[in-house]
């Protein structure tokens, strides 16, 4: 469901209550605290108006998934690279991508609004020849087809590097797509949004990240969407797990539902976890600055350790806004600016950039950048970081 422009919602929120209070090791809370947690979810969720996926590990109903069983296709080769410049291109990203601008959006319930300034965003078109040699071997093209309610959802392809992932998928229902809320802002900002109208919800087990719907080739009926994700943990696996949630109402009716009502739905809601095909990850490269801070990057994405040679205070290192400039340098004298942004009495530069598909920072002081394109790593001079520059180790 294409949303419209000029509304905004608190789904801009950056971190779930789930994930307030996750632990590595294994822990026991009170009784006390889980109902306290329970009805504090409740009362977060009402206030957002944005699904969020509970990782439970415990037993729960099986959801009525029907796994519909496909043959491998080769996407690229069978698109005339298509593929590749949609994901990692140009294809799909309008002028209105490139240039910054500004807009006005709106809160209807509250009769306020906002002005919303996006940074620069710069696309390349790829070479599929040089993209099957960065990643060709990398990309898993073994669709998994789910038939769930009245939506068949479709996860056609899979690459990662063990920190970042891109999944391409499609959702199909006859008579128009509910599930996600999407428009050009949203792509722009923080990606679809899971709509009111959903009745389930799903995403990869241990990665978070932005949804961007390609507009231009999705029609009512289909939507194509790119998954553009960070990793927190990955094992080497030849799968990776899709969980999914269905819910006995949709989510307005859910986050609506009060007392009885709510513990009834809440009883009914449904999991079930799915295997996804994966190839091998995708090789990173090791770069180091003076104090030992590492870079990796791979063709993918970079993840970059803040709190080593940075000269930033604790509390600074686990804040992502921190890295106010991140660039690829290669051999050639080129740049690649990752992402650039303004930082009162330390930085400043004419125009923002953000040539990311998606970012975040984890708990460790890490932050990953997912690229808008692929990046040649064996062609990288170096990486820079503020003003910290990292050679190759």
């Amino acid at each position: 469901m294409e949303k419209k422009d000029n509304y905004i919602s608190q789904e801009l929120f950056d971190i779930s209550i789930e994930d307030f209070d996750a632990l590595d090791g294994v822990h026991e809370f009170s009784d006390k605290y889980k109902n306290n947690k329970k009805e504090l979810i409740k009362e977060y969720r009402k206030s957002v108006c944005n699904s969020s996926f509970k990782k439970y590990k415990k037993a729960a109903a099986a959801a009525a998934v029907l796994l519909i069983i496909s043959v491998p296709v080769i996407t690229n080769a069978a698109t005339g690279g298509e593929f590749f410049n949609r994901i990692w291109g140009n294809e799909g990203k309008g002028v209105e991508y490139g240039e910054p601008y500004s807009e006005y959006l709106y809160d209807d319930e509250k009769g306020t609004s906002c002005k919303i300034t996006y940074p620069k965003s710069e696309y390349e078109n790829t070479d599929p020849e040089k993209a099957e040699e960065l990643i060709g071997d990398n990309i898993s093209y073994n669709p998994v087809d789910l038939k769930i309610g009245d939506t068949k959802l479709s996860v056609l392809s899979f690459v990662h590097d063990g920190n970042a992932a891109v999944a391409e998928f499609t959702l199909e229902k006859k008579g128009g797509v509910d599930v996600l809320e999407y428009n050009k802002s949203y792509n722009r900002s923080k990606g679809a949004a899971f709509s009111g109208n959903a009745k389930f919800y799903f995403n990869f087990d241990e990665y978070d990240g932005k949804i961007f719907v390609d507009i231009d080739k999705s029609s009512e009926d289909k939507v194509y969407c790119y998954y553009y994700m960070t990793c927190q943990y990955q094992e080497n696996t030849d799968s990776v797990t899709l969980n999914i949630e269905e819910y006995p109402c949709t989510n307005d009716e859910l986050y609506a539902a009060e007392g009885i009502q709510y513990e009834k739905y809440i009883s009914e809601i449904k999991y079930n976890s799915v295997p996804v095909p994966v190839s091998d990850k995708a090789e990173k490269t090791v770069f180091t600055n003076a104090k030992n801070g590492i870079a990796e990057v791979s063709p993918l994405s970079v993840k970059i350790d803040m709190k080593k040679g940075l000269g930033l205070y604790n509390d600074e290192a686990y804040d992502p806004y921190s890295a106010y400039y991140v660039s690829i340098n290669y051999k050639n004298g080129k740049k690649y600016i990752v992402h650039e942004h303004e930082m009162d009495g330390i930085h400043q530069c004419g125009t923002e950039i953000d040539n990311t598909s998606y970012a975040c920072g984890d708990i460790d002081g890490n932050f990953t950048l997912v690229f808008n394109r692929l990046v040649d790593t064996d062609n990288i001079q170096s990486v820079t970081v503020n003003e910290t520059e990292y050679i190759l180790k």
